[in-house]
């Protein structure tokens, strides 16, 4: 509990780092991801709250949109209890992209781990990650790791949602409505079609939350709304 104290007062992504990579360290873990995860054949990049991984590894993961099909991610959609690594269902012989996913992942030694499924609002979901041995791992321990990932992945979402004045982020109902539409490739004329609204109305709900997040473009809006979880695809 002292832990999760310390852990709840972090101001930044990089004290939630320095508190999480301490911790694990005395259960035999060396690296870890803290993610949200997204729908089939969207970028996982705006979703990453902390990498802990090797940076080659975390490009090619990323990049290649492993996340995917990796069978410890999608095993997340299934269970809301922590699981080995091991015990993430696939079969190597029907599913070759899974299986390259894990031969690929042994290569950079990370074999074996111990994952946290985050369940979030509005059906979104998330994972911790760790990356190490699990089978000395006792019930008290899984426990305690447990409750270390929910508490380290709701603190980044909070860190994540506030501005740089400390402010919290914010859009409005209808500006996130315009955004999930824009995500999705919707013009403005298709999209004031579907909504009810002017074309003229829907530029300026867009040009309203670019200013309000501090964007360059509605790219730039889309990718920000969507990593301080303000729109789920």
């Amino acid at each position: 509990m002292s832990t999760i104290e310390t852990l709840q007062g972090q101001e930044s992504p990089e004290g939630v780092r320095a508190v999480v990579l301490a911790t694990i360290r005395d259960y035999g873990f060396e690296k870890f991801i803290i993610s949200g995860l997204p729908d089939r054949g969207v970028d996982v990049r705006p979703f990453v709250l902390l990498s802990g991984w090797d940076p080659e590894w975390y490009q090619r993961y990323t990049g290649l949109g492993y996340v995917h099909l990796d069978p410890v991610a999608r095993n997340c959609f299934t269970t809301t209890l922590p699981f080995d690594w091991s015990s993430a269902p696939y079969d190597r012989e029907a599913d070759l992209p899974a299986a390259r996913v894990m031969d690929e992942a042994r290569d950079f030694g990370m074999d074996q781990g111990f994952c946290v499924p985050v369940h979030l609002e509005g059906g979104m979901q998330g994972v911790v990650s760790l990356v190490g041995r699990t089978d000395w791992l006792n019930e008290k321990e899984r426990l305690e790791l447990h409750m270390l990932a929910l508490y380290a992945h709701g603190r980044l979402r909070f860190l994540n949602t506030m501005g740089v004045d400390g402010r919290r982020r914010a859009i409005t109902p209808r500006e996130a409505e315009v955004l999930k539409w824009v995500a999705i490739g919707k013009t403005a004329s298709e999209i004031a079609d579907i909504t009810g609204l002017s074309a003229r109305t829907v530029n300026q709900h867009c040009e309203n939350a670019q200013k309000r997040l501090g964007t360059n473009n509605r790219l730039h809006t889309v990718v920000e709304a969507i990593r301080h979880k303000l729109i789920a695809l």
